[in-house]
């Protein structure tokens, strides 16, 4: 997932731009995911609810990684950029739920940590952190991540969210911990995507 990272202009006015390069590192990441013994264990549960026709792979493609409009008329965001990488979006903070991404930019210099606000354990298996920051100095006054998580545990738990219960709260219990996963909607080109997921604690 390192490698998608930098693949995003941040500002949803700004229109993305994907190289063949890029698009290697997204299909390389979908590839590894789908080797990933919790992800096959989804694809059965989807498949056999006839959530999902065909393989997940191809659901995962088009729901976090179909680039469509959300900052006007400039084609800038995506599923995976809002959730996993973060935008920027009328001069605040939008999305940036992933630790991972989290990190990178706080070690970069261009995150700034204001503090948390709540927090769960995931009995050693991960946080849920509910807190405030600033990124390319513009503010997240409040944002939740997972912390410690795999990013295939976070992808499987907002796309059976995304499925099962769009655009609500869908409750869920981790390490024997309940919290909800809320999953928003995006409507682009007559297809619906991921236009928000994130914990609530």
């Amino acid at each position: 997932m390192q490698r998608l990272l930098d693949n995003y202009e941040p500002r949803t006015t700004s229109t993305e731009v994907q190289t063949a390069d890029e698009l290697a590192e997204e299909n390389s990441f979908l590839d590894a995911v789908m080797q990933t013994p919790l992800m096959k264990r989804l694809e059965t549960f989807l498949q056999q609810k006839n959530l999902i026709r065909g393989g997940l792979r191809s659901t995962l493609k088009d729901i976090w990684f179909t680039l469509y409009r959300r900052g006007g008329r400039h084609v800038g965001s995506s599923g995976f950029e809002h959730v996993f990488v973060g935008e920027l979006k009328d001069g605040k903070v939008a999305g940036f739920h992933n630790w991972l991404n989290f990190r990178k930019e706080e070690l970069e210099g261009d995150l700034d940590y204001k503090g948390f606000i709540r927090f769960i354990d995931l009995n050693g298996k991960g946080q849920i952190v509910k807190l405030r920051f600033e990124w390319l100095n513009e503010a997240k006054p409040v944002g939740t991540v997972f912390i410690g998580t795999t990013p295939e545990l976070e992808m499987a738990l907002y796309t059976l969210c995304f499925l099962v219960r769009p655009d609500s709260s869908c409750q869920v219990q981790l390490a024997g911990k309940k919290f909800s996963i809320q999953t928003w909607t995006f409507t682009s080109g007559g297809k619906k995507v991921i236009g928000s997921a994130y914990p609530n604690i």
